[in-house]
């Protein structure tokens, strides 16, 4: 028999967009679903819309509610959800017809808590899908926490593409106030889970957009963000033992925040900018107090000491390496 499955999708500025993410979400081939719309304070239309969907497919549930950003929408809509199985949608994207039908036989099939699928770019609706050689990975708890560091870790990440055991999120919820919110929580739900499987069939279209949280140009703060997110995954491995994990992680902050300071003497007088060069600092004895390769070891000692030298000796290296491969 099938079980009821709660997709919740928040809803702001996206107007021109809702229709065509709804459209696909009343039209999933697996038809037991609590379709919850969180229209965190839009301005525009969007509430509009979403009562208008909920007036003819009796499945969706609306919640209106103040602006309170990302992560207190999805929160808001995890509180109501009444399904065995949660999935999250952004309302500017939207998925394949089978997309909740798949990731729940998976889920059945490999016995798992997670199921994870791949994403397509999309900034048309024509859109080409590579499915054709499909791939499919069963890992452990430890090993999805190992690929968080490899290949797949943007769909392994985000939110959205996966259908979760409602017990995941027991006490877990989404940060308020914070940008890359998925990246603060994941470890949690993974870590939780005793088993979690991978498909790289593409089944959502992640729409790109000049004017959406991730499509604006560089921010300090947004920046700032991805790295404590980093940071804070760190700690989390080094509160659980697993000390290879919380070294990759550090390592992985180290460069993330790196990448924050280059451009220094365009926010050099910015409060926030001197809040994160504390912070930077403050990595040097964490890198060095881990194990790395000589390499890395290398990299980071050179860059504290002179951080334009490194860059040009970094240069300098992946031509060589170009060079090298081209030529060989």
């Amino acid at each position: 028999m099938s079980e009821l499955i709660s997709l919740i999708i928040p809803v702001y500025k996206v107007e021109k967009y809702l229709h065509r993410c709804l459209d696909s979400v009343i039209s999933q081939s697996y038809s037991q679903l609590e379709i919850i719309l969180v229209n965190d304070g839009s301005p525009d239309s969007c509430g509009e819309i979403c009562d208008a969907y909920a007036h003819k497919d009796s499945r969706i549930k609306v919640i209106h509610k103040k602006n309170g950003g990302l992560s207190h929408a999805r929160n808001a809509g995890i509180t109501v959800a009444k399904g065995e199985y949660l999935s999250f949608l952004d309302s500017d994207d939207w998925v394949e017809v089978e997309y909740i039908e798949k990731l729940y036989k998976l889920l059945k099939l490999y016995q798992c808590d997670m199921a994870v699928c791949n994403f397509i770019k999309a900034s048309t609706t024509e859109i080409e899908q590579k499915n054709s050689l499909v791939k499919i990975y069963e890992f452990s708890s430890l090993e999805a926490l190992e690929a968080l560091t490899g290949p797949y870790y943007l769909p392994l990440v985000v939110a959205w593409g996966k259908l979760y055991h409602r017990s995941l999120f027991e006490e877990i919820r989404y940060p308020i106030g914070r940008l890359h919110e998925d990246e603060f929580v994941i470890h949690h739900l993974i870590y939780r889970a005793k088993k979690i499987v991978f498909t790289t069939e593409e089944l959502v279209f992640y729409w790109q957009r000049e004017d959406s949280i991730m499509g604006k140009g560089f921010n300090i703060v947004r920046k700032s963000h991805d790295a404590m997110a980093y940071k804070d995954r760190a700690k989390f491995y080094e509160e659980k033992g697993l000390h290879e994990l919380r070294d990759k992680t550090y390592l992985m902050a180290f460069m993330k925040y790196r990448k924050i300071m280059e451009p220094r003497e365009e926010h050099e007088n910015l409060e926030d900018f001197q809040g994160l060069k504390k912070d930077f600092m403050s990595f040097k004895p964490i890198l060095r107090s881990g194990k790395h390769q000589l390499i890395y070891k290398i990299y980071y000692e050179l860059y504290y000491m002179c951080p334009k030298a490194m860059i040009y000796m970094h240069k300098l290296w992946s031509a060589l390496k170009k060079r090298w491969v081209i030529s060989s």
